[in-house]
């Protein structure tokens, strides 16, 4: 079973996704930045992450967001497949600016594309593998 970790504050989101994939992953989901940040030296065991674009601020990580925890991520050993996700794009403005926003994301996901092209998404991007891992 693939590990999956979400970083997003909506809730209710959340347990919809993990919901619909329980059967394929095992899910860790952290609803702020500190709880993430909390677990960074660990996140490499994992094979997908789910990083929301937009992300309420932490006490200690001011100007975080997003696409700088990306970067970071990308930073480590072996980063697991990354995935963008959004809900102030949809999915045909974020085809056109995902690679500009955060270039560093494997995925990008527009919040009202639908739970199955999620997980199809995040099915092509395993078996496709990403460098390092």
């Amino acid at each position: 079973m693939y590990k999956l970790a979400i970083l997003d504050d909506d809730h209710h989101w959340c347990l919809v996704v993990q919901r619909f994939l329980k059967q394929d992953y095992d899910i860790t989901i952290h609803k702020s930045v500190s709880s993430f940040l909390y677990e960074f030296d660990n996140l490499s065991q994992y094979d997908v992450l789910l990083i929301d674009f937009v992300l309420p601020t932490a006490r200690h990580e001011p100007e975080l967001d997003g696409v700088e925890i990306i970067a970071r991520l990308k930073r480590l050993p072996f980063p697991p497949i990354i995935i963008l996700v959004t809900a102030y794009m949809n999915k045909y403005e974020l085809e056109v600016n995902s690679k500009k926003m955060c270039p560093e994301a494997d995925g990008f996901f527009a919040k009202d594309s639908g739970l199955d092209l999620l997980a199809q998404r995040m099915k092509q991007l395993l078996a496709e593998g990403t460098p390092g891992r």
